[in-house]
């Protein structure tokens, strides 16, 4: 718990991307490199798609099969983005539930803290009382001295313990304090991958909707084709 919350500490110090990703990473690296690749691969098709259908006639197979080629590499390419920004959404939400987590913790150290501080204060007031009133006595009877030292002995140990809680509450303080200030920042980042997740999905629809479009186009272009040639000769249209 304190060592995830050394980490998230920093990264509220030195901003959120110094937070060190957990073992997925290596996946999500995978998954980020391979949605460049189809990304790369789908411009390559589809940027001459149109010229290269130009040269084709109607029913050419090769049409198709061009629009066929370029909707497998459209649709491998929105896969791959999603699949990307499905593994760091996961990743980021986990992050931001072990915040979460520590922040309630931390909240709950600080009161504990807090009360141990208040307990310690009392036990040094009521043995301070004891210490005075025992060197008051020890005057009159030398034979309290004992006692007395061993009061004075308890009272310093009870002090060291009230400095250590002293120390415990701030830092414990502190602790809340930056995670209420981060929680709300890895929401935020929460939420735009949310957003972002949602408009690739709609990208994706509209992609698909467009090259099914285009196949249909193909085929309805060949059809027309051919009931025009297969019209008699001289007939009017």
């Amino acid at each position: 718990m304190k060592c995830a919350l050394g980490v998230l500490l920093c990264a509220a110090a030195f901003g959120q991307d110094a937070v060190p990703a957990n073992p997925a990473a290596a996946d999500i690296a995978t998954l980020e490199l391979t949605a460049q690749k189809r990304s790369l691969e789908w411009e390559a098709l589809a940027k001459d798609m149109n010229e290269r259908m130009a040269r084709m006639l109607p029913c050419d197979p090769r049409a198709m099969a061009a629009v066929v080629e370029v909707s497998r590499a459209s649709e491998a390419r929105l896969a791959a983005l999603s699949d990307y920004l499905r593994a760091v959404s996961a990743n980021a939400f986990a992050e931001t539930a072990e915040v979460r987590n520590l922040l309630v913790a931390e909240e709950r150290q600080a009161v504990e803290s807090r009360l141990e501080r208040a307990d310690a204060g009392q036990e040094q007031t009521a043995v301070d009382i004891q210490s005075d009133a025992l060197a008051q006595s020890v005057k009159q009877r030398p034979s309290l001295e004992a006692p007395e030292k061993l009061l004075a002995q308890i009272g310093a140990t009870i002090h060291q313990r009230a400095a250590a809680l002293e120390q415990q509450t701030g830092s414990a303080d502190a602790a809340v304090g930056l995670l209420r200030d981060l929680v709300p920042k890895f929401e935020a980042r929460d939420a735009a991958l949310r957003e972002e997740f949602a408009a690739a999905e709609s990208e994706r629809t509209r992609w698909n909707g467009y090259y099914a479009a285009r196949k249909s186009r193909a085929q309805i272009e060949c059809t027309i084709t051919q009931i025009g040639a297969s019209q008699p000769k001289g007939r009017k249209q």
